[in-house]
């Protein structure tokens, strides 16, 4: 696999819990999990673009649904939260692959890639059992420094995807992963993933 190129800058943004992006920056988390959000339009997740900031959310996070290991990016998440009114994005993602899953064992088959316990799996599977999961496997950059945005109102809500009123500059983003690392993870996960 070449190395991942980066775009100048970027003005989507997917949001995801912010312990997830904590265990994201430590090369912990490679997959998302997802079936969308309460207002999602259409029928639940839906991979919108395939780069995009991640912007860190704090609504619905709870530390019972991480495994025991896993809770202090819970703190983490919690110390590095921005002020009142405002959003510290230090992620850039690329999905690199997505696909839909109805199999309640698939979680627990990729669980070296992320962080999440079984409560979180029966939970996710519980809430809108007509829709199927989706397997997002993101490689992601960090970005040095990390930028501070004005929460808008139109960013507010339980949705998966926020246009932002400025892109976010990418220039110096670095990969979580470095590309031997990443490449050796993609294989292990194409191999569950199959």
């Amino acid at each position: 696999m070449a190395a991942t190129q980066t775009p100048p800058d970027c003005a989507v943004a997917l949001k995801e819990w912010a312990t997830v992006l904590e265990a994201m920056k430590r090369g912990e988390q490679l997959v998302l999990i997802r079936k969308g959000g309460l207002i999602e339009p259409g029928s639940g997740f839906e991979l919108v673009s395939a780069s995009f900031v991640l912007y860190p959310t704090f609504e619905h996070q709870a530390v019972n649904y991480l495994r025991p290991q896993h809770r202090p990016s819970f703190k983490e998440a919690m110390q590095h939260r921005a002020s009142e009114g405002q959003v510290r994005v230090d992620l850039f993602g690329v999905a690199v692959s997505s696909q839909q899953s109805r199999d309640p064992g698939i979680v627990e088959r990729l669980s070296a890639f992320h962080i999440y316990n079984q409560e979180f799996v029966h939970q996710r599977l519980k809430w809108q059992p007509d829709q199927p999961l989706v397997i997002v496997v993101v490689r992601a950059f960090r970005l040095e420094p990390p930028h501070v945005l004005t929460v808008l109102p139109r960013y507010a809500g339980c949705k998966s995807w926020v246009e932002l009123e400025s892109p976010v500059p990418l220039s110096g983003a670095r990969p979580v992963l470095d590309d031997h690392a990443f490449q050796q993870a993609l294989q292990a996960l194409s191999v569950i993933l199959s």
